[in-house]
């Protein structure tokens, strides 16, 4: 790499840039790092040879995953190693690394041996605890809460989970909560001054305070929306929750399609193999965030 523009530290890797991340903390590289990753600038291929179309901008093989995002940066994401980066003529820089820091840093994890899962969670004397729903389902506002009370938050919306020969750890990787301008009003903060996610978006980045350890897995708590005046929570099955961690499993459908699914189910299957399993059922709104952050707190504590 020739011009660096930082050393940053993301979900336990250092990723040593040629792209400006102001978003992310700025780290001193020591000779020995460990984990490093390298994002540069360069030519990005219209094609990967072998791969599979996931779709007309999307190319993916076991080891590789190409992807074109219009108007914004095309991106090369190789053996959990190496991004190369190629943006767009006009591109704002802010799109160009949300791109980066979401759907490309999620690939390079699946990469490198992780689960990355649809979750947000906080750590407890219980072990870490992970709310898991697909995007858009308050996740974030909940860590928020939580974190109001207390509780560290490790991962918000990407919750990275590694399996170790002996347990599931999971590593923290959430220098930020990502949050709506109503979510932040309802928490009684004010999104000005805050960085947004997208140019376009009325979304902004929470900074978190950092940083902590890779902690075990503890609780899995799958979260559902209805019409019903107040939460509810019931057990699930290990083996009930294996296919819901599968089916929440970011960009499931990239292993799927690149032959990686059997790699998916024997993880999933080592964290509900470790983890108790619940399902909570909750009024949509966030005027019932509270009632909700109650009973997920119940839950944390509950040995």
């Amino acid at each position: 790499m020739s011009d660096i523009a930082g050393r940053y530290l993301l979900g336990g890797v250092t990723l040593v840039s040629e792209i400006a991340l102001p978003e992310l903390p700025f780290i001193q590289l020591q000779s020995a790092a460990p984990h490093l990753v390298s994002i540069r600038l360069g030519e990005v291929p219209n094609h990967l040879p072998g791969a599979i179309e996931l779709d007309p901008d999307c190319f993916a093989t076991s080891e590789q995953y190409l992807l074109r995002i219009p108007g914004i940066a095309s991106y090369l994401v190789s053996h959990g190693r190496d991004i190369v980066v190629c943006p767009a003529a006009g591109a704002l820089p802010l799109d160009v690394r949300a791109y980066l820091l979401g759907t490309l840093f999620v690939v390079l994890c699946q990469q490198r041996g992780l689960l990355p899962l649809h979750a947000s969670a906080v750590g407890s004397s219980q072990g870490v605890v992970a709310f898991l729903a697909r995007s858009g389902q308050g996740k974030s506002s909940l860590a928020a809460h939580l974190a109001q009370r207390g509780f560290p938050v490790l991962a918000d919306d990407v919750c990275l989970i590694d399996i170790t020969p002996t347990n599931a750890m999971v590593i923290p990787s959430a220098p930020w909560l990502k949050l709506w301008r109503n979510s932040l009003q309802n928490l009684g903060r004010q999104a000005e001054g805050l960085e947004r996610v997208f140019s376009e978006d009325d979304k902004y980045r929470l900074p978190l305070q950092g940083p902590l350890r890779p902690e075990p897995i503890g609780k899995l708590i799958f979260l559902e929306t209805e019409d019903r005046p107040a939460p509810g929570i019931q057990e699930l099955s290990r083996l009930d929750a294996i296919p819901l961690l599968m089916d929440l499993t970011h960009s499931a459908y990239v292993l799927q399609a690149t032959g990686q699914w059997q790699e998916n189910f024997l993880r999933c299957s080592r964290v509900s193999s470790q983890a108790r399993a619940y399902r909570l059922i909750r009024p949509w709104g966030l005027e019932h965030l509270d009632s909700t952050a109650d009973l997920l707190e119940g839950l944390i504590m509950e040995k």
